[in-house]
Formats: structure tokens, sequence, C-alpha cells
């Protein structure tokens, strides 16, 4: 009897030992793929090198901890259940860690590739024409511009002939203005031409029309005929602890590398020392000189009908500066970004309506086309492009704080989709990543000061668009002089 009890308590000691051994072979089955998972995300973080050493230590140190006592708990058999639970959760977040990583450092990646420019012509047709696509067109008279961009315009009007079957009736017109006459007196049902030429053109007091007046049935975009990247920048000097960049935003939808005015110029000028930054509005009428206008004025804006480099090139020569980094925005990736964020708060100083958008004086919680309707608006104010400025800084202090918030984390992955492809800069990948580990080292605030350009409202012709009288904005000296003064103080580490 004594034999037959030990051999039956004996199995059951034995088959409770072997399911017990079997149901911690599976806990420290997930503790092991935790543990993957966790190398997986520091390697993936130490790999974008943005992190400091001792963040990644302490990351490091508090993962381990969590899968030794995971482990360890699941010695007992009520405990493992939890730990494997645990341990899933734990997998999860470094998992979806890794996959937030690798965003972040393939869109970093996205913006620091600079693209090479690209110059688009376009079909229009006046807004009421009945024409939607090109073989609406195929019997019109087209009209081009014999001095605007020629080798594109005939690239273009092989293509419209490829794909209308025939050679259209052609007349030709000495400048952009002689063709939008034609297609309004409608002497020409359609023309082709660099779609940057219309938007400068509707500056000219009689063909403010041309705006809101034509419609683009086709387009065709091709590599500017200086065929290179834009990258001609100075670098900072070794060892500076300061550095400029120009943040340009162009008057296209669509593609980042287009060719286009610029309408927001701002000169960031940064002290990564002293934590200073100033935002310098430069007004987009400006009247200046640049290399590509060799002497004669021209508006600021339209040094980007030339390329990032001629609007760089103008800023340089008007504060006597060299600028290091530029980074460029379109209309699009304007609207993307601020709506992904789930839209901004601005501080208006009026009340006003843009674009069919109410603004009110003081807070308002706007979209991204509202924010940038916001932005564009100039002729609701009595100093107009000087307001105009003001507001467009007003929207990047919106954009930085929203971004700082938890909105970036909640929105995370639609805010890097909107970043990709609709910002380009020339700083490095290394060199943002340099920055960013720099600011998650110290985490100190930063001292954001603004400032904006001023000058005296005029009219006069300008260099790409002779034989026109445009409104531009005569610089003042005096305050010139003291932007140069604001730019030395942040550079030197004198600011206030």
């Amino acid at each position: 009897m004594e034999n037959m009890y030990k051999r039956k308590h004996g199995k059951k000691g034995k088959r409770k030992h072997k399911g017990l051994t079997v149901y911690r072979k599976v806990g420290y089955s997930f503790v092991s793929i935790y543990a993957v998972a966790a190398v997986v995300l520091l390697s993936f973080l130490a790999g974008t090198d943005m992190f400091p050493g001792l963040y990644l230590a302490a990351l490091g140190g508090g993962l381990l901890v969590l899968g030794v006592l995971t482990g360890v708990i699941q010695k007992w058999k009520t405990s493992s259940v939890i730990a494997d639970v645990i341990c899933t959760i734990l997998t999860a977040a470094c998992i979806a860690g890794c996959v937030y990583i690798d965003k972040m450092d393939s869109t970093i990646r996205d913006v620091a590739t600079v693209s090479a420019s690209t110059d688009v012509i376009g079909v229009y047709v006046m807004d009421a024409d009945p024409a939607q696509e090109l073989a609406d067109v195929a019997d019109y008279q087209f009209g081009i511009a014999t001095a605007i961009d020629r080798t594109n315009t005939d690239k273009a009007m092989d293509e419209i002939t490829f794909t209308i079957g025939k050679n259209p009736a052609v007349t030709e017109y000495g400048d952009v203005f002689a063709l939008l006459d034609a297609l309004n007196n409608g002497e020409a049902g359609v023309i082709v031409v660099n779609s940057a030429y219309i938007s400068t053109a509707s500056e000219a007091e009689n063909y403010a029309w041309a705006e809101e007046g034509l419609r683009e049935i086709a387009s065709f975009t091709y590599e500017s005929a200086d065929g290179g990247s834009e990258t001609v920048t100075s670098q900072p000097d070794a060892g500076s602890n300061s550095f400029i960049m120009y943040l340009s935003g162009i008057d296209t939808y669509g593609g980042i590398s287009t060719r286009s005015r610029s309408d927001v110029n701002i000169l960031a000028v940064v002290n990564t020392e002293t934590k200073d930054i100033l935002l310098l509005s430069t007004p987009r009428d400006y009247y200046i000189s640049y290399s590509e206008t060799r002497g004669a004025r021209d508006k600021l804006t339209h040094a980007g009908i030339y390329g990032i480099n001629a609007s760089i090139d103008a800023l340089e020569q008007l504060y006597d500066v060299d600028v290091n980094y530029y980074l460029r925005v379109n209309f699009s990736g304007f609207i993307d970004i601020i709506n992904a964020l789930g839209g901004v708060d601005v501080n208006s100083d009026y009340d006003f309506t843009a674009r069919g958008t109410e603004i009110h004086q003081g807070k308002n919680h706007l979209t991204g086309e509202e924010a940038l309707s916001f932005a564009r608006e100039r002729y609701s104010f009595k100093d107009g492009d000087f307001q105009r400025g003001r507001n467009q800084m007003e929207v990047i202090r919106a954009v930085i704080q929203k971004a700082a918030s938890s909105s970036l984390l909640t929105n995370y992955m639609s805010v890097m989709n909107a970043v990709a492809g609709s910002f380009e800069t020339n700083m490095s990948q290394e060199e943002i990543s340099d920055l960013v580990k720099m600011q998650l080292s110290d985490m100190a605030s930063w001292n954001i000061t603004s400032y904006t350009a001023e000058g005296q409202v005029s009219s006069a012709e300008t260099y790409s668009m002779p034989g026109q009288t445009l409104s531009v904005v005569i610089p003042d000296e005096s305050s010139v002089k003291e932007a140069k003064n604001m730019i030395t103080d942040v550079i030197e580490g004198t600011a206030q």
C-alpha cells in the first residue's frame, strides 16, 4: 500500500513539475522575445545618432531591469501570467518605438535630400473657356512667349503636339504681358508659359485678373536649365556656435523643387550656445539688387524665379551676411503639416477677412488652409506687407508651439508624412541629428526675437517685369542697419 501511494503521488508530482517546466519555458520565451525587441530598439536609437549616451544608458538600464523582473516572477505560476502580459506589452512598445524612430529617420533623410530645381510649363485657357484637357484645344490658336524659358516651352510644345496628334497653330509674343493680352482679347485661345511668370505678371495693375482668371488644363515639369541642386551656401566656421538659415515659403502647390516666387523670406539667426534665435522677416516687395539683376533693382520675391540661391544672394547682399542653410516649404506642405497637427492657435492684431476666412482680433484656431490665408493676407492692413511678415512669424511660432505639445505624439505618423516631400533643406542629416542631440542633452529653453525690416511703399519698374510699374517697398536704411546689428548681436552672443 505504501509503495502504491508513493507511485501514485510520485507520478502526480512529476506531472505537476513537468507542467510547471513547460509553463516556465513558455514564459521565458516571452522574456526572450522582449529582450530581442529591446536590443533592436536600442540599436535603432543609437543608429540615428540623435540621442545622448546618457539617455541610451538610462533607457537600456530600465529595459534590462524590466526584463530581469519579468524573468524572476516567471517562477510562480500565478504571477507568470501577469509577467507574460507585461512582456507582450513591452515588446509591442519596443516594436512601436522602432517604427516611430525609423519613420523619423527616413523623414529627416527625405528633408535633407536636395532635389534638382524644376520649372513647370503650364497650359492655360481663360477660366470661362469650356476646355478641360489638351484634346479640347487641339484646334485652338496657341500663344507662347519668345523671351521666357523658350527651351522648356519648346519641349512642352513637342509633348502637346504628340498628345493631340497634330501640329497646332502657334503665334509668338515678346513677353508674358503680350501673351496675356492675346489670351484675354481672344487673339489666342490657349497659352503655354512658365507658370512662375503668371503669378509674377498678376502683380501688375492691369493684369491682376490673371491670378484668378486663368485655368490650367495641363502642365509639364522639367529640370531647370542650370540643372543643378541648389546648395551654394557657406558652411559655418569650424567650432562656431551660430548659423543663419533662410526660411523660404514659395507660392506653389505640389513639388517642393519648383522654381517660383518666394512669398516668405525669413532669416533665422541661431546661436546654440546662448540659445538665442532671431527671426528676421524681409518684405517680399523689398526693392533690391542681387547678382542675377547685374545692378538693376527687383522685388525680393522675384528672386525665387531664378532659384533659391538667387533669393539667398539677395539677402546676403542686403544684410552683408553669409547664409549657411536654407529650409524651403510650399503651400501644399504648409497646409498638410498644420492639418496633421490638428490646426494651430494664432494671435491676430486685427479683425479681417482673408480669402473667405474670418480672422478675429486675439486668439484664433485655424486649419492649414485658414492659416495659409492668414499668412498670405496683406490688403487688409494699412502697412500691408509689413503686417503680413509679422503674421507669418506668428504662424511659425504657433507651429513650433503645437509641435512641442502632445499633438506631435498623438499625430506623429501623419505629421511625419506631411513633412516628407513638403520641406527641403541643405542642412545634412548629420547636422540635424547633432542639433536634436544637443537639445535633448540640455533641454534648454530658447529666447526667440522677431524683427521686420521696414521701408516705404512706392511704385517702380523691376528687373523681372520690365515695362511695368509694380508696387515695391523702398528699404529704410536705418531699419536695415538695425537688422544688421541684431544679427551681429546674436552671432557674437551679445543679444539682450
